[in-house]
């Protein structure tokens, strides 16, 4: 696959305008009138008929429906929030996976030894610095239309990196150049990305609202499922 289609891939899934649709439908109306007296509301809901009985009679109509409308429009709410709250994990996650494995590229490019090694370096670098400029770019309302705002908060903070993640790249950043900085460095990256499949698997089985950050999601999976087998092939010819 063509890294410069994965970019204008990843480029494009944030780019997309989203165009909201509304459709006025008309209510039909009965050319015949009904006499007041017998002209059902349909406002009433079911069982209107009983109910305009006794509002003539001067009893008081239940609407019964109430509750169902009220529950109703409290489900949007809830389902706002829910995805809200994925979009920000995602993206929270995401930020910092991406953050050490850049790093770990970064200190490959001067210390990595095999050619394939620090080629594979200079590919990550590159693809990680754009996904994390995508990922950043949530944060500002007007760049999408979908965009949650946990996902606008999220991408606008840092974010927070494992311990296990932190003293790895503590060890590579004071880990000599070498065949033996090699393995460790390509053994990082194969658990890394597997880190980062599972995110992506995770995020798009949950179903988000946001086209952006779903389509972001599944660019990236298909390419960490190149990497990743790329990783492991390296890995073979360093041996372990």
């Amino acid at each position: 696959m063509s890294r410069r289609l994965v970019i204008a891939g990843l480029m494009a899934a944030v780019a997309i305008p989203a165009f909201a649709q509304q459709q006025n439908q008309a209510i039909p109306q009965s050319t015949t009138p009904q006499p007041a007296e017998t002209q059902v509301n349909p406002a009433l809901g079911q069982n209107a008929q009983q109910r305009q009985q006794r509002t003539q009679q001067g009893g008081a109509p239940q609407d019964t429906q109430t509750q169902a409308r009220q529950g109703q429009a409290s489900a949007p709410a809830a389902m706002g929030e829910a995805q809200s709250q994925a979009d920000r994990q995602y993206i929270q996650q995401a930020l910092a996976l991406s953050t050490v494995s850049l790093q770990q590229s970064n200190f490959a490019l001067t210390k990595a030894q095999n050619p394939r090694v620090k080629q594979f370096a200079e590919f990550e670098v590159g693809e990680q610095n754009l996904l994390t400029e995508i990922m950043h770019s949530f944060a500002d309302p007007n760049a999408t239309a979908s965009t949650t705002r946990g996902a606008q908060a999220a991408a606008s903070t840092a974010p927070e990196l494992p311990a296990k993640d932190a003293q790895a790249m503590e060890r590579l950043s004071k880990a000599q150049g070498g065949a033996a900085f090699d393995k460790d460095y390509v053994a990082l990256q194969i658990q890394g990305h597997q880190d980062l499949l599972k995110l992506q698997e995770d995020y798009l089985k949950q179903g988000s609202g946001n086209r952006e950050t779903t389509n972001v999601a599944k660019l990236a999976r298909n390419q960490i499922q190149e990497h990743l087998a790329m990783l492991q092939d390296i890995q073979k010819e360093l041996g372990r």
